[in-house]
């Protein structure tokens, strides 16, 4: 599947000399959360919804807080490709340029799910791979999202974060997951419950420790439990202030 097949092809613009008011005004008056800054025919940034709360002074023009860095891609784009983009930059959008880098649409985290759901043709999302992409969701509008998307397919989900020395990760991880899935009502109380998510989180933490033995770190977990089953992603990085690891990915499965 191509970007051109999922793009939204009448994406919202504003020029940079606009002040931030204007641009709260347009968001809100649009209903997106995504504004393309162009000037000349040109686009020239990004400003999200989030960059604007993050901002305080009304006065401020758009150009000064708009991402310069934003991420370009064709028409003929793939579609998974373009996710990896998104996930491993941390970016709210894509900006879809034509022929002479002429704007021509935007993909989003939700056209990208709508894009990857369409792409497995009716067959939907398994527990496993819905947990994965919980995990390693970056922006609170993604993150949304994929909870809603995943009880769409009558799953029940669970987010945490947790970060900790090498003494402490695999317990810190345990905990949290439980808690989590506790606290949105993913499980129970009963001890048998606890059991099957700490199994599964101790597969995926078993598969991450092998390589990175002796290593604490920061991780974010999502646990989908579906037909009998719970499978837990971790997805995030060893390491320490002066030596971060890559980010990596473990899958643990269980049965409940």
């Amino acid at each position: 599947m191509l970007v051109e097949q999922i793009m939204s092809r009448s994406p919202v613009t504003i020029e940079p000399d606009r002040s931030l008011e204007d641009a709260r005004k347009l968001i809100l008056n649009s209903g997106t959360h995504i504004l393309i800054v162009v000037e000349n025919d040109r686009v020239a940034g990004v400003l999200s919804d989030l960059d604007l709360l993050r901002q305080q002074g009304d006065d401020c023009r758009v150009k000064e807080v708009m991402d310069r860095h934003f991420i370009k891609v064709h028409e003929g784009f793939d579609v998974r490709e373009a996710s990896n983009m998104l996930v491993e930059q941390g970016k709210p959008a894509l900006v879809v340029l034509g022929p002479q880098d002429t704007l021509v649409g935007v993909v989003t985290p939700r056209d990208i799910v709508r894009g990857i759901v369409m792409d497995e043709g009716g067959i939907g999302l398994s527990v496993e791979s819905s947990a994965i992409y919980l995990s390693m969701t970056r922006s609170r509008e993604y993150e949304q999202y994929w909870l809603d998307k995943v009880a769409g397919y009558g799953y029940r989900a669970a987010i945490t974060q947790v970060g900790a020395g090498p003494d402490k990760l695999a317990v810190k991880l345990r905990e949290s997951m439980i808690a989590a899935a506790v606290a949105r009502g993913v499980i129970s109380e009963d001890s048998r419950e606890k059991i099957a998510v700490s199994n599964a989180v101790r597969d995926a933490y078993a598969q991450l420790a092998m390589i990175n033995p002796g290593l604490g770190g920061g991780f974010k977990l999502a646990l989908v439990r579906g037909d009998g089953r719970v499978s837990v992603a971790i997805f995030g990085r060893f390491g320490h202030a002066l030596a971060d690891g890559p980010e990596q990915l473990a899958v643990g499965y269980s049965v409940i």
